[in-house]
């Protein structure tokens, strides 16, 4: 089995948009078992670009084919308090989502105060929350200062009982993420998108970090994650092919630690 806890969808009006078939086929060549679909909300940031994706676009893509297909819901300060709430409440109590998905680089610091009380919604409903860091988006607007998975310290001693995952492993900051989850237990770290950062830098990045974390922790919070099925066959390779990594070790990454965390 492998779970792929980071993967994302397009607006349907968007030109981008991939249908549920091309996920599919790009899952079964590649031995994909389940994928996480992300929400995505970027405030007042998205509103203005009409890139945010409304929950019931996840969970249609999700329930057409609710056996491969895990949605997210996301939480921006922008929104407020009671609206925030209400979103998560009727994305996991009426829609079916698990999880939430938070993207700081779109105006906030994770440990963003207003955003405290969507934590202790995530933990009485019992949800993991997914925080984009490391690397921004390349969306106009974003900014990079507000991705330092430090600022999850906070978060994750504030909320002991809430399930954190630091997307994207913080890259560059992967030693700030091994900080934060090395006494904090609540928190994992995902690879995703680090093989298309290499390609980028022009100098190795999955394999080392990976070995970072492992080194630290154990392969016991490290999840695997694409941040696209483009992406997919390339970040498998490069766990299968780690060779500090033992057989025991690639079945908690690919599996075993996200079928932990989302409670299936």
């Amino acid at each position: 089995m492998i779970i792929d806890i980071h993967n994302h969808i397009s607006l349907k009006s968007s030109p981008y948009y991939l249908p549920v078939d091309e996920y599919l086929k790009a899952m079964d060549e590649c031995g994909v078992e389940k994928a996480v679909i992300l929400g995505k909300d970027y405030g007042k940031l998205g509103d203005r670009q009409q890139s945010n994706l409304p929950d019931e676009e996840t969970a249609t893509f999700v329930k057409a084919h609710p056996d491969r297909f895990i949605g997210f819901t996301a939480a921006h300060p922008d929104r407020g308090v009671e609206q925030n709430l209400e979103r998560i409440e009727r994305a996991v109590n009426d829609l079916g989502l698990k999880g939430i998905k938070i993207n700081p680089h779109a105006g906030h610091y994770p440990n963003d105060e207003r955003l405290y009380p969507v934590f202790e919604k995530a933990t009485e409903l019992g949800v993991p929350v997914m925080f984009h860091t490391g690397i921004k988006a390349p969306s106009e607007g974003t900014r990079v200062k507000y991705c330092q998975p430090i600022y999850l310290d906070d978060v994750a001693v504030d909320f002991p009982d809430m399930t954190i995952i630091i997307a994207h492993a913080g890259y560059p900051w992967v030693e700030e993420t091994i900080l934060v989850g090395l006494y904090n237990g609540n928190v994992y770290a995902d690879i995703s998108t680090l093989t298309q950062i290499e390609g980028v830098m022009g100098f190795e990045v999955m394999l080392p970090t990976l070995q970072k974390l492992t080194a630290s922790w154990g392969a016991q919070r490290v999840l695997f994650g694409s941040d696209g099925i483009f992406n997919m066959e390339e970040t498998l390779t490069a766990v299968k092919s780690a060779d500090f990594l033992s057989d025991s070790d690639r079945e908690k990454i690919l599996w075993k630690n996200a079928k932990e965390v989302l409670q299936f």
